[in-house]
């Protein structure tokens, strides 16, 4: 029954990955929208992103899943097209958590910043070590990409 409901979470969800990041708004917007939309099944935001980045529809969300799910997030949230992520274009944040994820410390998140914190999120997250996330596991990374984890 939630297959059906694969593509729609695709559209509606820009990116789980990116999200998580610094817990931007994308995924919260995303919400907003999926709450509208016809269903008879509810889905937890969680799950909805977590069907929008298992494009293969596993099970699992691999590191090219989550790379690609984060370029589309990364892409939608560079509104000045730079090639990288201001504070401002992120919305509200907590900045302490930007400063991690800014390891060279300019001001501003490349894709390769981001990347680097979601593969540590992802090796982390991964407890039985099949190489991809479970949506139990994508959960948990929330909290190693936002430092509340080592």
């Amino acid at each position: 029954m939630r297959k059906g409901l694969l593509p729609r979470a695709r559209d509606l969800v820009p990116s789980w990955g990116l999200a998580l990041v610094l817990v931007a708004g994308t995924a919260g917007h995303a919400w907003a929208q999926a709450a509208t939309a016809p269903s008879d099944v509810s889905y937890t935001s969680e799950e909805i992103a977590f069907f929008a980045a298992d494009t293969d529809g596993d099970g699992l969300v691999s590191e090219a899943e989550l790379a690609r799910d984060a370029a589309r997030g990364f892409a939608t949230l560079d509104k000045d097209g730079s090639g990288t992520l201001k504070p401002e274009e992120l919305g509200p944040h907590d900045p302490a958590q930007f400063k991690d994820v800014d390891t060279n410390g300019d001001g501003v998140l490349t894709f390769k910043e981001v990347m680097a914190n979601k593969v540590r999120a992802l090796k982390e997250g991964d407890k039985n070590q099949d190489g991809g996330l479970s949506l139990e596991e994508m959960v948990g990374i929330v909290e190693i990409e936002t430092g509340g984890a080592s």
